[in-house]
């Protein structure tokens, strides 16, 4: 009996410690890091990538945004929500990035808005500029990776403007 008692001890903790643990406990870092996918894609002149990516993205958006936030933050996320999943969903549409582009702007500006407004990150999110195109986008990194030039020599045209921590 003590044997049996032991061998279901040890892989009840061998479950525990194999499960996996949630990334987050807000939706808003899984919406973020869909952000993030287009905009690498982007810089890659991966329409395809980008597609995929922009109507995961509406898809999560749609579904269940809100995961984790208070009430006071629901409400401002909801009142953002709809420019979001229109954004995204525009930029799924095509496989185009010259179609895909002006979209990733609108939505980069709400995105800002959004992420800034909540105030739940755990890690530094930088609002990066295009002198050159007068836009913005969001990284995860200070490293420049410009979603809106086609050309390799216009890649790392910008600079960090403001840092959310």
């Amino acid at each position: 009996m003590k044997t049996f008692s032991l061998v279901l001890i040890f892989v009840f903790f061998k479950s525990a410690i194999n499960a996996q643990v949630p990334a987050s406990r807000y939706n808003m870092g899984k919406i973020f890091n869909d952000y993030i996918a287009i905009k690498n894609a982007l810089a890659d002149n991966d329409g395809t990538t980008v597609e995929v990516k922009a109507n995961e993205l509406a898809a999560l958006l749609a579904a269940q945004p809100d995961k984790g936030l208070n009430y006071s933050q629901w409400k401002f996320l909801a009142s953002h929500l709809g420019q979001l999943i229109d954004d995204s969903r525009s930029i799924g549409i095509t496989s185009y990035v010259d179609k895909q582009r002006p979209f990733f702007a609108k939505l980069s500006k709400t995105m800002y808005t959004v992420l800034k407004g909540l105030k739940i990150n755990t890690s530094p999110i930088y609002e990066q500029y295009c002198p050159v195109d007068k836009l913005h986008w969001l990284s995860e990194t200070t490293t420049i990776k410009n979603p809106y030039h086609y050309t390799n020599d216009m890649k790392s045209c910008g600079k960090v403007v403001d840092t959310l921590k």
